[in-house]
């Protein structure tokens, strides 16, 4: 008897593995996003084992993981099974992604920010379900500011500029600001909050290019002058990414730090940084138009349009356990990235860990959107390529600004 419950058990242990379906996953590697998605897929294949999920981590740099995507999906290939999508692509991407419209009670996409589902929606179909939302945030050293004898953050980018040379006058080794600077999809979100701020925007309600303006000018000289005039922020900047920022902020070696939420819990984390209970967070400083602008940033996920029936059937099982409140939960609280779903924010778990979310609730759910068309990602090269020549001296803001806008009303006439 004992032998044949053996058998039977090994015989039902056998049919669970050989009826299991493997799926894949890319991911991103942020601060702890990825080792906080293991410990979530954990869970999920406990609860499902007949689901396998495999992670293809991808690289932290945004237009890196851009091309890698245009690479499998262009190819026709089944894999990834589940993307990690920036807000700005699924315009790019809809015709390789499953169309969820259908699966829109399924997921709850009522209970979510409505512009995150909107970033997912594509000529009236779904084609992304929000996982966390993003907007770009001013942190500060809050011991310094009051050593200083300055009681709040700074409001403008002006007085951000004082702060900072005040401080780092005294302050041995310390530089102003860091930020995101180096060539790649996060200079453009920096140059957008500098751009709006300063009163202007990249292409009007009418589809045409305007960046190439008097306030268009001023942001990108703004920016040039913190590296070479005012001299805030180091010329290393130019090669920063979220994480270089982000590294040198916590190992104390900064005043500010533009940068996204996922920095919270790193930089005060006692094991990790040097500054732990010492930082604040703020929205990010007003420019000349008398208004603070945020980028809207954030990921997605969607399916691969080409994965099997029952790919797509375990594919969507795993986004709806990611995107649930109680994951979102875990993911914000662990990670630092924002909820999508909007009844989190009324968690009392999240006000303990994270006061800031709650906080600045608004300024997430009215972060300014880039440019939402399905040549964003050739927009997106050719403002990186003249923003980052006159940050590196190169070319001068004016003539950037003008060459810019020649080459963008190329590219959105389709030349």
């Amino acid at each position: 008897m004992k032998k044949l419950l053996v058998v039977s058990l090994l015989l039902v242990l056998s049919l669970v593995a050989f009826s299991r379906v493997t799926i894949t996953m890319t991911a991103g590697a942020v601060g702890t996003e990825l080792n906080v998605l293991y410990e979530q897929l954990d869970k999920f294949m406990r609860a499902n084992p007949d689901i396998k999920v495999s992670v293809m981590p991808m690289p932290n740099s945004s237009t890196e993981r851009h091309d890698l995507y245009v690479t499998y999906l262009a190819s026709g290939e089944k894999e990834p099974t589940v993307l990690m999508l920036d807000v700005i692509w699924p315009a790019e991407f809809a015709p390789y992604l499953e169309d969820v419209t259908a699966d829109k009670d399924y997921f709850e996409l009522d209970k979510f920010i409505p512009g995150t589902v909107k970033s997912g929606t594509v000529n009236g179909k779904i084609v992304a379900v929000p996982w966390f939302t993003d907007a770009g945030i001013l942190y500060y050293r809050k011991d310094l500011l009051d050593k200083y004898g300055f009681k709040n953050p700074p409001k403008t980018w002006d007085e951000l500029v004082k702060m900072a040379q005040t401080i780092t006058a005294k302050e041995k080794n310390m530089y102003g600001f860091v930020w995101q600077g180096a060539r790649y999809e996060g200079l453009v979100c920096d140059f957008m909050e500098f751009l709006i701020s300063f009163g202007g925007d990249v292409i009007d309600d009418a589809g045409n290019v305007v960046v190439n303006s008097k306030a268009g000018v001023n942001a990108l000289q703004f920016m040039v002058d913190l590296i070479y005039k005012t001299k805030v922020s180091p010329q290393a900047v130019t090669t920063y990414m979220e994480e270089e920022a982000r590294r040198t902020f916590q190992n104390g070696q900064a005043v500010f730090m533009r940068n996204w939420p996922y920095a919270w819990a790193l930089v005060n984390d006692p094991k990790e940084s040097k500054i732990a209970g010492k930082v604040g967070v703020a929205p990010l400083p007003a420019g000349p138009a008398g208004r603070s602008a945020a980028t809207l940033g954030g990921w997605m996920l969607g399916i691969n349009k080409n994965a099997t029936a029952e790919e797509k059937a375990a594919a969507k099982k795993l986004v709806k356990f990611l995107t649930s409140y109680d994951q979102q939960l875990y993911k914000a609280i662990n990670a630092s990235q924002n909820p999508t779903m909007m009844d989190v924010y009324k968690d009392p778990e999240l006000k303990k860990v994270a006061p800031f979310m709650v906080d600045l609730y608004g300024m997430f759910v009215n972060a300014e959107p880039r440019p939402r068309t399905a040549k964003y990602s050739e927009i997106s090269d050719t403002m990186q390529k003249y923003i980052h020549a006159a940050l590196t001296q190169q070319t001068t803001p004016q003539k950037a600004m003008e060459d810019m806008a020649k080459e963008l009303t190329k590219v959105l006439a389709g030349k």
